[in-house]
């Protein structure tokens, strides 16, 4: 062989080794621009930003999906496992106790373990829900539970849909381990002890995973969250605090209204929060009973939430925001998120 003809096989083996390393770089979270550069949630700029400074789109009872078995009146279509594959960066979850009913093949909620009962339930849902529940699962708080009691994502009541918590922290594990490069949010509206919810995440091997941010203090770049590996930012409504990475809600973040039935009502001012706390979520969903794909498709449609997601940055003094959203899959959150996100 030609020394010519070895020198054109030496160049062509070394950019093939080139083209493998930057593909492989791309599959573990890196830019494939150059060696060793790294994307935050699908950009390199982004890895610069500070949390505050990012859009991250949300999904609402991410876990009450139509495509999974045993759902009523779910609030999105597919389940945690393709939001997240779909570019859904922030999760806000209801977590309750639950009993397993082999008789009814449902889950009936634990009221008495929330310090509530039927009464208090029917204050807080519609007739039309209760009706239904008591329907596919016996009589709502009424009766004895047989069984030990084990947190389930639900909103509101279980027996109108669970999924395991377990289960579906096993998934957001797996994803994390296969994006080394994403940072996700959880807002967790807790019904259970924190105590539990610390078990859960330790048995689910997510320990490793939380961050815990400080207050006062300027919040992390994302890029600062890939670097350490503490990639899952867990917030609780009511209890969080303890352990330290379960962080108190509304000391960190400051949202916007909730109950809007049309679009008009859809408002930017503060609603739960303080006025210094660092982060911004934009509650974009429509909720008259039951959800609806068409009326959320509407609010969440591109112009639309672009205009109200830039009006309430603009208002509110934010760089980024978390954008929650019903029926994710007919709005264009992810988008849009996208689109802000690119801007210098």
């Amino acid at each position: 062989m030609s020394r010519k003809r070895v020198a054109q096989l030496l160049v062509a083996l070394i950019v093939l080794g080139v083209g493998a390393g930057i593909a492989m770089a791309a599959l573990l979270g890196g830019s494939g621009t150059e060696p060793g550069a790294t994307q935050c949630n699908g950009a390199a700029a982004l890895c610069s930003r500070r949390l505050d400074e990012v859009v991250f789109p949300a999904t609402h009872n991410p876990y009450a999906a139509s495509t999974e078995p045993g759902w009523h009146f779910a609030t999105q279509r597919y389940g945690i496992s393709r939001q997240l594959d779909d570019g859904i960066r922030a999760l806000l979850l209801d977590i309750h106790m639950g009993v397993h009913d082999p008789a009814t093949g449902r889950v009936r909620t634990d009221l008495h373990a929330e310090g509530s009962d039927r009464n208090k339930v029917a204050k807080r849902v519609p007739a039309r829900a209760l009706r239904v529940a008591d329907r596919v699962a016996g009589g709502v708080g009424l009766g004895t539970l047989h069984g030990p009691a084990t947190p389930y994502l639900c909103h509101t009541l279980c027996e109108l849909g669970a999924e395991p918590l377990d289960q579906e922290l096993g998934v957001l594990r797996r994803f994390l381990e296969r994006h080394r490069g994403v940072i996700v949010i959880v807002v967790v509206e807790d019904y259970i002890p924190p105590t539990t919810v610390e078990r859960a995440f330790k048995q689910a091997r997510l320990e490793s995973y939380v961050a815990t941010l400080h207050r006062g203090q300027p919040l992390p770049t994302l890029g600062a969250l890939v670097a350490s590996g503490r990639r899952l930012v867990v917030f609780a409504e009511k209890k969080g605090g303890t352990p330290r990475w379960y962080m108190p809600a509304f000391s960190f973040i400051q949202d916007t209204p909730l109950g809007a039935v049309r679009a008009s009502q859809l408002s930017c001012r503060r609603y739960r929060g303080m006025k210094d706390s660092p982060l911004l979520l934009v509650n974009n969903w429509i909720p008259p009973f039951p959800p609806s794909p068409r009326a959320n498709a509407a609010v969440g449609a591109r112009a639309f939430l672009r205009a109200r997601l830039e009006r309430c940055l603009r208002k509110r003094g934010f760089a980024g925001a978390i954008v929650a959203v019903d029926f994710y899959d007919r709005t264009s959150a992810v988008d849009v998120a996208g689109q802000l996100n690119s801007r210098s």
